[in-house]
């Protein structure tokens, strides 16, 4: 693939990995539901489920095979338009949505690069259906 996917998917995978440790140790150490305030209405076992998840993605985004890297931007499409759906949600500041929002144009670039221009906005549309 050309340099700009490989690079955008090293970004993904990057903060992937920080975030899934920080989703791994939430149990001990609360900095999440501190940020949040408690108002993310999910069990205390979300953010670990959610690091496990991330891991999962940041390692299938360097596979050889097309087919698991479009699915791992397919789960960051639905993950995280679900993540920005989520803040509004409970009305954190609408600026909160610009972060999960900034993964969600990565994985759109991602698979417009893989695919094309249609398949990635259908992969909007069904993370908006699936995520939001």
């Amino acid at each position: 693939m050309d340099a700009l996917d490989s690079a955008l998917r090293v970004c993904q995978s990057v903060a992937f990995c920080l975030h899934c440790v920080i989703g791994l140790t939430e149990p001990f150490h609360h900095m999440l539901n501190t940020l949040t305030e408690d108002s993310l209405p999910y069990p205390s076992i979300f953010f670990p489920v959610a690091g496990l998840c991330l891991a999962t993605v940041a390692a299938a985004n360097f596979s050889d095979d097309d087919i698991v890297v479009l699915a791992a931007q397919a789960y960051i499409v639905a993950f995280h338009t679900g993540g920005a759906y989520t803040h509004i949600r409970i009305n954190h500041h609408p600026a909160t949505a610009v972060a999960p929002g900034f993964f969600v144009v990565l994985a759109f670039i991602v698979i417009a690069l893989r695919t094309n221009v249609l398949i990635a906005l259908a992969s909007l549309a069904s993370g908006w259906c699936s995520g939001g």
